[in-house]
């Protein structure tokens, strides 16, 4: 990507390659560094899956389908945002000419209701400054970096950040896995790349590594 257009019919959204990503959290290091939050309110978070099973043949032998694999993800900036519609005193918008979720942090009143509207559980709420923090694509650092600084600092380039339709072309329009909630709920403006195990519906939710690149 090469800087954002000004058009109103765009609308930009984020592509995840599972397949790539190795859980080292270089992305939230990036996003805290950016936003200035601390990684309880980091606005991109990474979090480890893990499922299948370990099955027994008749004749003694054992296979297993177990895997293991890791989701980046921050705001999806959604079409129907239940975060805009949940904030009392209209923080959240929708902006007109890229679709980012975007927060006027002069109208936050750090009431968390936005925080608790999303499925995706993406808005930080800090109850210590009072306010929320949200994932704007880096929108204000437009002008010095061409792309959200979670992307460009992604050693595997496991992450992209364009035009959803220009990502749904290239990489399908995968949005939802296990636990993720169906993407009709909020239609969220996400590409997800995964592998075809990474689908099973035996999973169970395992901690983050701790671990990260610096």
């Amino acid at each position: 990507m090469q800087g954002w257009r000004k058009d109103e019919s765009v609308q930009y959204g984020f592509f995840f390659d599972a397949l790539k990503c190795t859980g080292c959290e270089t992305c939230v290091d990036a996003c805290c560094q950016q936003c200035g939050t601390t990684r309880s309110t980091a606005c991109r978070t990474v979090t480890r899956y893990e499922g299948g099973v370990w099955e027994e043949a008749a004749d003694g032998t054992c296979s297993t389908t177990l895997f293991t694999y890791y989701l980046s993800l921050s705001c999806h900036h959604c079409s129907a945002p239940p975060c805009v519609d949940a904030c009392p005193s209209h923080a959240k918008f929708k902006n007109v000419g890229t679709g980012v979720v975007t927060a006027d942090p002069s109208k936050c009143v750090g009431c968390g209701a936005c925080a608790s509207a999303c499925p995706y559980g993406a808005p930080k709420h800090d109850p210590v400054r009072r306010c929320t923090y949200v994932c704007d694509a880096c929108a204000g650092a437009l002008g010095t970096h061409p792309e959200p600084a979670c992307v460009s600092a992604c050693p595997e380039h496991a992450l992209a950040f364009d035009d959803i339709d220009k990502l749904r072309a290239a990489h399908g329009s995968l949005a939802a896995v296990p636990p993720l909630p169906a993407p009709d709920l909020t239609q969220p403006n996400l590409v997800l790349n995964m592998a075809p195990a990474m689908m099973s519906s035996f999973m169970r939710k395992a901690p983050a590594s701790s671990a990260a690149v610096r």
